[in-house]
């Protein structure tokens, strides 16, 4: 459903009857990407049959269970948090401060083994 992500037809109404047409079609679930409202968010779960997946992001966890949604995916917000804290310490090292602590290697390599890595 980009609808949102887009900006095209961002607007409740076309959305859901989208996504509508998409569970009529089969699925078994909706990812609604982009920056919604809890109204908006709360609309979707309420209105359609199948679990809603939004973007992590405006909203904490907690409050989006609350409003119904079931799924949550983080998109490539990782990846950015990840290259912004690379491009920090790229910067502190640049200005000629020291490197910041990092987690160990072993506990790298305990974490990877743990999760089956």
């Amino acid at each position: 459903m980009d609808t949102y992500w887009l900006g095209e037809d961002a607007d409740l109404a076309a959305t859901l009857d989208r996504a509508r047409r998409y569970v009529a079609a089969g699925a078994d679930g909706v990812f609604v990407p982009g920056r919604l409202t809890e109204a908006q968010i709360a609309a979707l779960t309420a209105e359609l049959p199948v679990p809603v997946n939004v973007l992590a992001g405006d909203h904490p966890l907690p409050r989006l269970a609350e409003l119904g949604v079931r799924r949550v995916s983080t998109g490539s917000l990782l990846f950015r948090a990840a290259l912004d804290a690379a491009v920090a310490v790229a910067g502190r090292l640049r200005d000629g401060e020291p490197a910041p602590p990092a987690t160990p290697y072993a506990e790298v390599d305990a974490r990877t083994v743990a999760h089956g890595g």
